[in-house]
């Protein structure tokens, strides 16, 4: 653990409770944020169900890192098939 990280926590137990969930509300919206950038999927990209994977994904769930169902699909007319490279719409 990093001097800053002790520091950032020595603070945030310092807080009174109602500071602290405004802190993780903020936290949380930070790593969602950074997480969705890192974990964008382009249509080259391997797709690894891996135990990893699935672990990630149990994590984003737990998190709330997750889409409404309504995006779910977005977009996805605009991707060819990765495995066969069978175009859109066909």
């Amino acid at each position: 653990m990093t001097s800053q990280l002790q520091q950032a926590i020595n603070l945030a137990q310092s807080l009174s409770f109602i500071e602290q969930l405004e802190l993780l509300k903020t936290l949380s919206t930070i790593i969602q944020e950074t997480h969705s950038l890192e974990n964008q999927v382009t249509p080259e990209a391997d797709i690894d169900f891996s135990s990893e994977s699935f672990r990630t994904s149990g994590r984003q769930a737990v998190t709330g890192q997750t889409l409404p169902l309504s995006e779910l699909w977005e977009g996805i007319e605009q991707i060819s098939c990765i495995c066969c490279d069978i175009p859109a719409g066909v």
